[in-house]
């Protein structure tokens, strides 16, 4: 008899990964599951979830470890990781080639280190169950903070409105109006030489995809 499966809410900072460690279950597996046909079939990148989604997960948690009574038990745990990838710009000076800190990857404390490339990417993995962590770049005198599962679809408005913020077309905190919004897809629309309409047309969703790489 096949074990039953029960609908999981995606809250903000859920992510496919994040919860297939969660229920002992691998990520695809997850996501490929008959229950799951509907929002898969939706989200076409099983990585960006939006709040309100509904998976399906298994009802039954990963079966226990075995424990020997009397004896010393010893058990080592590999968590999994997502991969993190960020493009950074500044109009003020290039951030490629620059040293750069990752605090909040590890359990003692100690930073991820790494060097951004030559077009300013900063690449580092991150557990799947950490939520956010501090990019620090010592040189360039920059502290970003990043939410790891907090990006929502292109295909939703709040998608849209994030990957604004990011690109620092919209400011980074509080309410964007509707003129607000139109005004920087216009603004982005410039950049990459496309008409200035200010709709979100398809050509429109597509170039913001690709400047904010998901």
């Amino acid at each position: 008899m096949a074990k039953p499966w029960v609908p999981h809410v995606i809250q903000q900072g859920d992510h496919i990964r994040k919860l297939a460690f969660r229920y002992g279950i691998d990520a695809e597996t997850l996501w490929k599951h008959e229950r799951n046909q509907e929002i898969s079939g939706r989200r076409k990148n099983m990585d960006l979830l939006l709040p309100g989604d509904v998976l399906h997960v298994p009802a039954e948690p990963a079966p226990a470890l075995d424990i020997a009574a009397g004896t010393m038990n010893r058990y080592k745990a590999k968590v999994p990781t997502v991969h993190v990838k960020l493009h950074l710009e500044s109009a003020m000076r290039s951030l490629g080639g620059q040293r750069f800190e990752v605090h909040g990857v590890n359990e003692g404390g100690e930073p991820a280190l790494g060097t951004t490339t030559a077009e300013g990417e900063a690449a580092f993995d991150v557990p799947v169950l950490v939520r956010e962590v501090e990019l620090r770049l010592p040189d360039a005198g920059l502290v970003i903070p990043v939410l790891v599962g907090d990006l929502d679809p292109i295909d939703e408005p709040s998608g849209v409105t994030q990957r604004l913020r990011n690109l620092g077309l919209l400011p980074p905190a509080g309410d964007a109006s509707a003129e607000d919004i139109t005004l920087a897809l216009m603004a982005f629309q410039r950049d990459e030489g496309l008409p200035a309409t200010g709709a979100l047309d398809d050509e429109t969703r597509r170039a913001l995809e690709a400047r904010h790489l998901l």
